[in-house]
């Protein structure tokens, strides 16, 4: 008999601590992601979402908002994005009108307007050589003694050179002059432009735009899209371990070139951020960090740190115990379900190895076995309130039977 009770008292101390372990193991991970959201690199379930697979692939992808970034390679869609943030920016921050101006040049650039036309000049006080371009791209105004490059269609190096050309073999001060204000012109087109010219040149394959050789080009656009809509096809077809391997290998492909048309597009973005926070004061940068939109993404990183976060904080204490564990145990199913180790599902990046059972299910029957039990009334707050509810309503029952 005693050692039945032994058994007992150490099953129920084991039971404890799996739920204290369980509960630590959850809170410490809200806490971990609540702390990376003031970093330059915020958590987000994008990455997890996104390579999701199994029979709920599609749902889960879905709620990422954009799975293959596809809206990253749309002009409109991110020129919306940042016609929106920098509205959200102007309130959140009060801009005066001078740092409403300073950030409508840095989205549409430094130029000025020269008729019905905008335009980068540069003083120069005589052109003595015929423009050998088109005066559709350069031209000199005489009155004004400046010499213009159209802002909508930049100075590429190939006409560079042959205006230099035209001067190429003088010396004397007229030709330096014409020189060195070309110089300033082409390095001021590159310079004054807005961040919108430049997206719009690197969605168009023109790298002369934004100044950067790596720049994605229409062609890689066009492939990646095929290459997706191929690859969906493949994967609803897919039956042997041999297909499943030639998909990870595809998609793993796809990531790389994924990458390679989003990555410049996402570090324009976060430049043009960077570039906005200057203009800022000391008091306005108190003020925090532009909120963000209310995507179905952001929705769910938030429910997700919540629910970590909370639910391990009341399993430590043991209040609410079972019902707690029961909702915990549905979303660490949930993560299962993202990324199932079943037979014909491709196996999810990192080091961990497992066959139908892994570690989130492991916990999600773990959970179960907790709400089962009243972990909460033997340690924890369950126990108290549990004390205070009998009370409260030992009273109600014995006022109604004196009333009785």
């Amino acid at each position: 008999m005693s050692e039945v009770r032994r058994n007992s008292a150490a099953a129920v101390v084991l039971l404890v601590v799996l739920r204290l372990a369980i509960g630590w193991h959850l809170l410490y991970e809200g806490l971990w992601k609540i702390n990376t959201l003031s970093t330059a690199t915020p958590w987000t379930s994008a990455g997890y979402l996104k390579n999701s697979a199994g029979p709920m692939r599609d749902t889960f992808r879905s709620m990422a908002g954009d799975p293959n970034d596809l809206d990253w390679l749309n002009y409109d869609t991110v020129s919306a994005r940042w016609d929106d943030w920098a509205a959200r920016f102007r309130s959140h921050y009060q801009l005066t009108d001078n740092q409403a101006g300073s950030l409508y040049r840095l989205i549409e650039g430094s130029h000025t307007k020269v008729g019905k036309r905008l335009a980068f000049g540069e003083p120069l006080e005589k052109l003595d050589v015929k423009l050998n371009v088109g005066d559709s791209v350069i031209w000199y105004d005489e009155s004004a003694k400046q010499l213009y490059v159209d802002a909508d269609k930049p100075l590429q190096p190939g006409e560079k050179q042959r205006l230099e050309g035209l001067v190429k073999s003088r010396t004397d001060a007229d030709a330096a002059a014409f020189r060195t204000a070309l110089e300033r012109l082409y390095d001021k087109q590159k310079k004054g432009m807005g961040y919108r010219r430049k997206l719009l040149g690197a969605l168009g394959g023109d790298p002369e735009v934004v100044g950067d050789e790596g720049a994605q080009l229409v062609g890689k656009a066009a492939q990646y899209r095929t290459m997706l809509a191929e690859y969906e096809t493949d994967r609803s077809r897919a039956s042997t371990s041999f297909q499943w391997d030639h998909l990870n290998h595809t998609w793993g492909e796809i990531q790389t070139l994924r990458s390679e048309l989003v990555g410049p597009i996402r570090a324009m973005e976060a430049e043009l951020h960077e570039k906005a926070q200057e203009i800022l004061t000391t008091d306005q940068l108190s003020a925090g960090p532009v909120p963000e939109p209310w995507t179905p993404l952001r929705i769910t990183d938030v429910l997700t740190i919540a629910g970590l976060t909370i639910l391990g904080a009341l399993l430590i204490l043991g209040l609410f115990t079972r019902l707690s564990a029961v909702v915990a145990a549905f979303m660490l199913f949930n993560f299962y379900l993202a990324m199932p180790p079943w037979p014909g599902v491709p196996e999810p990046p990192g080091t961990e190895h497992s066959f139908i059972i892994n570690k989130n299910l492991i916990e999600v029957f773990a959970l179960l076995g907790i709400a089962a039990l009243p972990t909460g009334r033997w340690f924890g707050l369950d126990r108290l309130v549990s004390y205070c509810w009998g009370r409260c309503c030992g009273k109600k029952k014995s006022t109604a039977n004196s009333a009785s």
